[in-house]
């Protein structure tokens, strides 16, 4: 494996951590992610998608690519490497985009910016992170 693909699988399976977490603790996932199950009891809910999306979706889209990944690494197939890490990486700077225009457009909407200044740059870094086998493609 080069340099490339370690720093993306460390990075996928840090994501995958993260699902894991979710899935198993839906609270922390919700405090992480400052929403709330709907407190309505005719509309229960909220936490199966704390578990499905910041969870299941998390684990199993980070941990899968970064088996690809590593399985892709003992060959020199360094464009399929690309092709799967993109999809999520590009994800993870959409999400920093995101969060960006919220930022910027969504003042009156937002309390306060809090953790937003901080997950922009997190979210960007952790996308390049991923796309870390494929940059040299990139630049």
């Amino acid at each position: 494996m080069n340099i490339g693909e370690i720093i993306s699988v460390v990075t996928l399976l840090f994501g995958a951590v993260l699902g894991l977490s979710a899935m198993f603790s839906p609270a922390w996932a919700s405090r992480i992610v400052r929403l709330v199950e709907d407190p309505d009891p005719l509309r229960p809910g909220g936490y199966s998608e704390f578990r499905a999306t910041y969870g299941g979706l998390f684990l199993f889209a980070h941990l899968m690519t970064a088996i690809l990944v590593v399985n892709l690494s003992t060959g020199s197939e360094d464009i399929l490497t690309t092709l799967v890490v993109l999809p999520l990486a590009a994800g993870w700077v959409g999400a920093g985009t995101g969060r960006l225009m919220s930022l910027v457009f969504d003042r009156a909407k937002n309390r306060e910016p809090g953790l937003i200044p901080i997950w922009i740059p997190m979210e960007i870094i952790l996308g390049l992170a991923i796309a870390a086998p494929c940059l040299h493609f990139l630049l």
